[in-house]
C-alpha cells in the first residue's frame, strides 16, 4: 500500500510538472545553469522542498540552500509528520540533510536528469514511542544512541526542467531516493535473516527554486 501511494504521488507530480512545461513551450527558452542564477541573500533559502516517505514522515516539507562548487552541494531543513489516530499520537520529525547532486544532463524537451544525488540526514522524532535519552529497559549497548535520533543515508536521481518566472527563471525538480537508517543497518548486521531489501525504503519528492 505504501509503494502504491508513492507511485500515485510521483505520477501526479510528473503530470503537474509536464503541464507547466507545456504551458511555456511558446515562450523564448532561456538556458541558465543552476550555478549562474542570481543568489538570494545569504539567509534566504534557495528553494523549497516537499517529500513523501523516506523515514522523515509520511509527508515532509522544508527549505534548502545551495553551496559548494557549482552549487552542487545542498543542505535542507525539513519538518515531517506521521498521523496516528489523533494529534497526540502523531509523530513529528525534524531533519537536517546534506547531499551532493551531479550536474544535470539534457534528456528531452527541456528536461534534464541528474543521475546521482547522494547524502545523509540526521533526524529527531518526537512521539510517545521514541526516547530522547537512552531507555533504561533496554540492555546496555542495544541502541547506539537514543531512539528519537536517526542517521539516514540515501542515494537517488532527479528529473527537472527550467520554466519562466516573473523576475527570473525557476527550476522545478522531481526526485526519487532509496535510503535506510543506522538502526536498520545494525539490525541487518545482527540478524542475518534480514535481507537487504528489508532495510531499504523509497522516497519521492519535489523541489522548486525561489
Amino acid at each position: 500500500m505504501r509503494n502504491f501511494s508513492a507511485f500515485c504521488l510521483l505520477f501526479c507530480l510528473t503530470l503537474s510538472l509536464t503541464a507547466s512545461a507545456q504551458d511555456i513551450d511558446t515562450l523564448p527558452q532561456i538556458t541558465v545553469d543552476k550555478a549562474d542564477r542570481p543568489k538570494n541573500k545569504w539567509y534566504a533559502p534557495d528553494y523549497v522542498v516537499a517529500q513523501h516517505a523516506g523515514l522523515i514522515g509520511i509527508l515532509a516539507a522544508g527549505v534548502g540552500y545551495d553551496f559548494g562548487k557549482h552549487d552542487r552541494t545542498n543542505a535542507e531543513l525539513m519538518y515531517g509528520f506521521t498521523p496516528n489516530y489523533g494529534f497526540k499520537n502523531t509523530t513529528h520529525t525534524f531533519t537536517t540533510r546534506v547531499y551532493y547532486q551531479s550536474h544535470p544532463k539534457p534528456l528531452f524537451k527541456g528536461f534534464q536528469i541528474s543521475w546521482i544525488r547522494a547524502g545523509a540526514g540526521i533526524s529527531m522524532t518526537i512521539g510517545e514511542q521514541f526516547e530522547t535519552f537512552f531507555p533504561k529497559h533496554y540492555p546496555e549497548g542495544y541502541y547506539i544512541w537514543p531512539t528519537a535520533t536517526r542517521i539516514l543515508p540515501f542515494v537517488g536521481s532527479s528529473l527537472g526542467r527550467e520554466f519562466g518566472g516573473k523576475k527570473r527563471p525557476h527550476y522545478g525538480e522531481l526526485y526519487g531516493e532509496i535510503g535506510t537508517s543506522d538502526v536498520m543497518i545494525v539490525d541487518k548486521y545482527r540478524n542475518k535473516g534480514i535481507s537487504v531489501p528489508d532495510i531499504l525504503n523509497l522516497a519521492i519528492g519535489v523541489r522548486l527554486s525561489l
